[in-house]
C-alpha cells in the first residue's frame, strides 16, 4: 500500500496524461528487449529488435500464432492474462472491466466458445472455463511472471490435455527464475479506485543448476456500473523452483494460490442498451423493496480460492531420447450469491429432506412453502447461495525419439485424469430486508439440489514427424485415442446413480509444411477431435441422463495456409474449416411456463440431448514488421460460423428450438469480420509509445423463439464497435538502487465509446419471455474509457 501511495496519482492528472498522449502521435506498442532469456522471442541486434516468423508459427505444420512478453506488456501490468489475446485473427476476449472480469469473461475461438477450447498452463491442462463451478484460466496465472502464449487456432496440439480442444488450444508458460538475485516491485493505479501491488523475489542461483521466484499481488477496484456497491480484489500467489541437470534433464515445480472475491456485471438486453447504453441495470442502493432489490448490484457475486500444483519433468535418455512427467493437483472452493425477492422454505425441519422417489426415480419432497410480497419495504426475501467445490488431478507422460531413425522424431504419450466436482443450491430467509441482505448461514430453509460428478479421462498418443526431403517437406502423422468414465448422483433429485463410459475412435492429426523458397512455408492438416459429454450437463441437469441417449462431442478440423518472413517482416494468411458435431445442450422437459427469472440453467427440469452442430469456414489473416523506431501489428479475420440447417417440422429442429437455436442462423456472438491493428515508435532510447485499433462486426445477439410454443421468429443482431487504446512507457536503466524503472500509462476505450462487449452465455439457450416484445436479458456492455498508470522497479 505505500508503494501505491508513494506513486499515486490524482484522476485529474490521470486526464491530463490521457490528453498528452493524443498531442504526442497515435502511434503503438514495439517489441520488447529481451530479458532473463527469452522474454518474448525476439532476437536483439544492438539497439533494434529483429521480428521471428515465432509469432506466426515458423515451423509448424498447422496454425499457430505466439504472443511474447512485448505484447503482454502492451495491457495495464496485472491485467487479465487473457486479454492479449485480442490480437490473434479469430480470437474474442471480452471481460466487463478493462482489466479483467469473472462473470463477465467470454472466450470465443473460430465459432467455438470457452467451453470448446482446450487451456493449458506450462503443458498443465487447466479444465473447463466456465465461471461457475470451472477453472478460467486467468486464476492461476499472474501475467507479470508469463512469459508467452501458444495459441494453436486449428485442432490442437497433438498431446494437448484436454477435452475440450474441438477446434484448438491456448497454453501458456511461464517465466523460469531468473539466475541472478533480484526483486521486482509492481505498483497500479487508476480509474474507478483501481490499485495494484505486485512483489517478486528471485533467488539467483542457490546451486548449480537450482533457482526460485516468489510473488505475491493484490489488487482492487469498484465495479464501473455501480461504484457504490460492487467491487472486485484478488489476491494471488505463486512459487516456482527450477533445477537443471548438465545433460539437459530439468525438474519444475509451480504452486499457485489465488483468492478472489467480486460482484460482477448484470446482463441486459438490446432495448436496455438502447435507452442507457451506461447502465446494466443494477441497482447501486439498497431499496428496502424485494421486487427492485432482486437487481440490486452488492446481492450479485461469488468468493473462490483456487489452488494448483505441479511439476514439469524431464529426463535425458543419451542424445536422442527425452521422457517427461507431470503431475498436477488442483482445487476449486468457491460459492455465488443472488438475491430473491421471495423466501422458501421446506416443509418440516430438514432442508435437505426426501421422502421416497416415483416410479421413474424422481425425488418425493415435502411441499415448498413460498412466501412473496415484492412490493411492501421489508417482504420477504432469501440470498440463493450456490456453493461449488471442485478437485483435479492427473498427469501427463511423453517419450521423445529425435533422429533414432534418421529424420523422424517420435512421440508417445498419454494423460490421465480424475476429478470430483459438486455443487448445491441453498436459500437463507434475508434477516431484514429493510435495511440490508444480510442473512443467518445456520438457519438454512431449503435445500434445492446437491449434485455430484466424477469423471475420469485416459488418452493415449502418438505420432512421427518426418522430414521427407530435409528442409524441403516434414509430414506429421499421428492418432489419439481418448476414453472418458462419468459417474454422478444427485439424490435430492433423483435416485438413479449414473456409472458409464465413452470412448472415441482412433482419432487422426496429419499435417505437412511445404518449403519451397527460403522465406515461404506452405502448410496444411487435418485433424479428428472428441470431447465427450461436458461436465455441466451433470451439474447443470435435474434430470437423470439417459448414456444410451447421448452421442458424445466430437469436431473435425481441416487448415490450410501461407507464411512469409524475413528479419523484420512476417505475414501469414491461412483458411480453415472446423465442423462440431453432437453438441449437447440442456432443454426442459416440458413446455409448462414458468417465471422468467426461474428459468435459469439447472433450475427447472431439464435433460440433456443431442443437438445437432455447427460449421465454421474461415480466413485469418496477419502481418506485422519492424523499420527502424517504428514496428506495426495487424490481424484480420473472417468467420462464417452457422448452425447446422435441420428439416423444418423435424425432431431435430425441434430440439434446436428448444435450446434456443434457430436451425441455420448464425452463431451468435460470432463476427463476420473483425480486425486489430497497432503501430508503435521508439522517439528516443527508454521510450515507446503506441496506439491500437480494434473491429468487431455486427453479430447475432440472439435467436428468438417464442416460449411455451417454441416457434422461431428471428434473429437479434447486434451493432458492430471500433475500439482505440494508447499507451506510453518509458523505462530508465539504473535509478538510484533500481537497476530498471519502468513507468506506463493506458488508456482503454480512448473515445469512450458505448458498445455490447459479448452476448452472455448464461442465458444462450433460453428462449423469449415477453413476445412481441424482446425484452431478455443476454448481453454484457464493453468497458468504457479506462485509465491505468504502472510502475514496475527491478532491485
Amino acid at each position: 500500500m505505500t508503494i501505491i501511495r508513494l506513486f499515486g496519482i490524482s484522476r485529474s492528472c490521470s486526464l491530463l496524461a490521457g490528453a498528452s498522449l493524443l498531442v504526442i502521435a497515435p502511434v503503438a506498442a514495439s517489441a520488447r528487449n529481451a530479458e532473463d532469456g527469452d522474454r518474448g522471442g525476439a532476437e536483439a541486434e544492438g539497439n533494434a529488435i529483429v521480428v521471428t516468423g515465432y509469432k506466426i508459427g515458423q515451423g509448424e505444420t498447422r496454425a499457430v500464432a505466439v504472443l511474447g512478453r512485448d505484447d503482454i506488456d502492451e495491457r495495464p501490468f496485472g491485467a487479465d492474462i487473457t486479454q492479449s489475446l485480442n490480437k490473434v485473427p479469430g480470437l474474442q476476449v471480452t471481460t466487463g472491466d478493462a482489466r479483467g472480469g469473472s462473470f463477465s469473461f467470454e472466450f470465443a475461438m473460430r465459432g467455438l466458445n470457452k467451453e470448446q477450447v482446450g487451456f493449458t498452463l506450462d503443458g498443465i491442462p487447466t479444465g473447463d472455463a466456465r465461471f461457475n463451478g470451472g477453472s478460467p484460466p486467468q486464476r492461476f496465472i499472474e501475467s507479470s511472471n508469463v512469459q508467452r502464449i501458444t495459441v494453436s487456432q486449428s485442432a490442437g496440439d497433438l498431446g494437448a490435455p484436454s477435452r475440450f480442444a474441438l477446434g484448438g488450444f491456448v497454453d501458456f508458460t511461464t517465466d523460469d527464475p531468473s539466475l541472478t538475485r533480484s526483486a521486482t516491485l509492481e505498483a497500479g493505479y487508476g480509474s474507478y479506485d483501481f490499485w495494484r501491488s505486485y512483489f517478486r523475489v528471485d533467488s539467483g542461483e542457490i546451486a548449480p543448476g537450482l533457482s526460485a521466484y516468489a510473488s505475491y499481488s493484490r489488487q482492487e477496484n469498484d465495479i464501473w456500473t455501480g461504484p457504490d456497491s460492487r467491487h472486485s480484489r484478488r489476491e494471488h500467489a505463486e512459487f516456482k523452483v527450477v533445477k537443471t541437470f548438465d545433460d539437459g534433464s530439468f525438474i519444475k515445480g509451480r504452486f499457485s494460490w489465488n483468492d478472489q472475491q467480486d460482484n460482477d456485471f448484470n446482463i441486459i438486453s438490446l432495448a436496455e442498451f438502447r435507452a442507457d447504453p451506461r447502465s446494466d441495470q443494477a441497482t447501486d442502493a439498497l431499496t428496502g423493496i424485494p421486487a427492485t432489490d432482486v437487481n440490486y448490484g452488492g446481492a450479485l457475486g461469488g468468493t473462490r480460492q483456487d489452488l494448483m500444483a505441479y511439476l514439469n519433468m524431464g529426463w535425458r535418455i543419451g542424445d536422442k531420447a527425452l521422457f517427461t512427467l507431470n503431475p498436477y493437483y488442483q482445487t476449486l472452493r468457491g460459492e455465488s450469491y443472488r438475491y430473491q425477492d421471495r423466501a422458501r422454505r421446506l416443509t418440516g425441519s430438514d432442508p435437505y429432506a426426501v421422502t421416497g422417489y416415483n416410479a421413474n426415480g424422481g425425488a418425493i419432497r415435502p411441499a415448498l412453502v413460498t412466501a412473496r410480497d415484492g412490493n411492501v419495504v421489508g417482504g420477504p426475501a432469501d440470498m440463493r447461495i450456490t456453493p461449488r467445490d471442485r478437485d483435479r488431478y492427473g498427469a501427463t507422460a511423453e517419450l521423445k525419439l529425435e533422429n533414432l531413425i534418421a529424420g523422424n522424431t517420435i512421440r508417445v504419450g498419454g494423460w490421465w485424469e480424475g476429478g470430483t466436482s459438486t455443487e448445491e443450491r441453498r436459500f437463507y430467509r434475508i434477516i431484514d430486508p429493510a435495511s440490508s441482505i444480510a442473512y443467518d448461514r445456520s438457519q438454512l430453509n431449503y435445500a434445492e439440489y446437491q449434485r455430484w460428478t466424477r469423471i475420469e479421462t485416459t488418452m493415449l498418443y502418438a505420432q512421427d514427424a518426418i522430414e521427407i526431403v530435409p528442409d524441403l517437406l516434414r509430414v506429421d502423422a499421428g492418432f489419439n485415442w481418448l476414453n472418458v468414465n462419468y459417474k454422478a448422483r444427485s439424490p435430492l433429485e433423483y435416485a438413479a446413480r449414473l456409472d458409464f463410459s465413452q470412448h472415441s475412435a482412433i482419432n487422426p492429426k496429419l499435417g505437412f509444411k511445404l518449403t519451397p523458397a527460403r522465406r515461404v512455408e506452405i502448410y496444411g492438416g487435418y485433424a479428428k477431435n472428441f470431447a465427450g459429454i461436458p461436465e455441466d450437463a451433470f451439474l447443470g441437469s435435474t434430470a437423470v441422463i439417459n448414456p444410451n441417449s447421448l452421442d458424445p462431442i466430437q469436431s473435425e478440423n481441416f487448415d490450410f495456409g501461407l507464411r512469409y518472413t524475413t528479419g523484420n517482416l512476417a505475414f501469414s494468411v491461412q483458411a480453415y474449416s472446423v465442423d462440431l458435431k453432437n453438441n449437447i445442450g440442456i432443454v426442459p422437459t416440458g413446455t409448462t411456463s414458468v417465471e422468467p427469472d426461474e428459468i435459469v440453467r439447472g433450475n427447472v427440469a431439464t435433460r440433456a440431448v443431442n443437438i445437432l452442430g455447427q460449421r465454421t469456414r474461415g480466413i485469418e489473416m496477419t502481418g506485422l514488421g519492424q523499420f527502424g523506431p517504428v514496428d506495426f501489428y495487424a490481424s484480420y479475420a473472417y468467420q462464417d460460423a452457422r448452425h447446422d440447417d435441420p428439416a423444418m417440422g423435424s425432431a431435430e429442429r425441434a430440439e434446436l428450438a428448444a435450446v434456443g437455436v434457430i436451425g441455420g442462423a448464425r452463431v451468435r456472438n460470432i463476427p463476420r469480420h473483425s480486425a486489430y491493428a497497432e503501430i508503435g515508435v521508439r522517439p528516443v532510447e527508454g521510450a515507446r509509445i503506441q496506439a491500437n485499433l480494434r473491429y468487431v462486426g455486427n453479430r447475432v445477439g440472439g435467436h428468438i423463439i417464442a416460449n411455451g410454443t417454441y416457434a422461431e421468429v428471428g434473429v437479434e443482431k447486434i451493432p458492430s464497435y471500433a475500439i482505440a487504446g494508447a499507451s506510453a512507457t518509458y523505462t530508465l536503466a539504473d535509478v538510484g538502487p533500481f537497476q530498471g524503472l519502468t513507468l506506463q500509462f493506458n488508456v482503454d476505450n480512448l473515445f469512450d465509446k458505448a458498445y455490447i462487449g459479448s452476448v452472455s452465455s448464461s442465458t444462450a439457450t433460453q428462449p423469449e419471455f415477453a413476445l412481441p416484445a424482446i425484452t431478455l436479458d443476454r448481453y454484457f456492455l464493453g468497458s468504457p474509457r479506462t485509465y491505468t498508470l504502472s510502475l514496475r522497479a527491478k532491485l
